[in-house]
C-alpha cells in the first residue's frame, strides 16, 4: 500500500469485518500547524488484543491470513511523514479508534490516492453500516452521512483535490 486511500480502506474493512454498525471517518487538515489527521472510529466489539499486539505485523484476526500488515504499514508511513498512529477505544462510539497524524507538507507523506472512491465503495458494498464522514480543512467543516454520501461525492472529491 502506498496511497492514504488504501490505508483508509484497510481500516474501514477491518471495522466492517469486526461487525461495526456505525463507522466514523475524520480527515482533518490544518495548514498552519502543518498537520494531517485521518481517524476511523467504530461501534464494534473493540480490540481482541492490546493496541501494541494489533500493530504487530504478524497479528491478524483473519483466519485465511498469516500476517496483518495493514496497520503496521500505516503506522510506518505516518511515522516516516513526521507523525504516528495510535489505536484505542473510541470515546464517541465505544469500539475501536485508529488515528494517524502526519505532516501535511512532509516530502514522505503518502499521496492521498482516491479517498473518495474508497469511502463510496465501502458505503455501496455495506449498506447495513452507517458511515459518517467528517472533513475539516483549516476549520471549515463538512459532515456527510450514510445515504447522502454518494449524492455528495463531488464535495468529497473537491476536498481530496484541495489537499493533494
Amino acid at each position: 500500500m502506498h496511497d492514504l486511500s488504501l490505508y483508509l480502506l484497510d481500516v474501514l474493512e477491518n471495522s466492517v469485518r469486526a461487525g461495526a454498525g456505525t463507522v466514523a471517518v475524520t480527515i482533518a487538515a490544518d495548514h498552519d500547524a502543518d498537520t494531517l489527521t485521518l481517524a476511523v472510529e467504530d461501534d464494534g466489539p473493540g480490540l481482541p488484543v492490546t493496541p501494541d499486539e494489533a500493530l504487530d505485523p504478524f497479528f491478524t484476526t483473519k483466519k485465511e491470513k498469516k500476517t496483518g500488515l495493514g496497520l503496521s504499514l500505516f503506522r510506518q508511513a505516518a511515522e516516516a511523514a513526521g507523525g504516528g498512529l495510535e489505536m484505542g477505544v473510541s470515546d464517541e462510539l465505544g469500539g475501536v479508534a485508529v488515528r494517524a497524524s502526519m505532516s501535511l507538507r512532509n516530502v514522505d507523506r503518502p499521496p492521498f490516492g482516491d479517498v473518495a472512491t474508497s469511502i463510496i465503495t465501502m458505503v455501496a458494498t455495506n449498506p447495513e453500516v452507517e458511515f459518517v464522514v467528517r472533513l475539516s480543512d483549516d476549520g471549515e467543516r463538512l459532515e456527510l452521512r450514510g445515504s447522502e454520501l454518494p449524492r455528495r461525492l463531488a464535495e468529497l472529491v473537491a476536498y481530496q483535490e484541495a489537499l493533494s
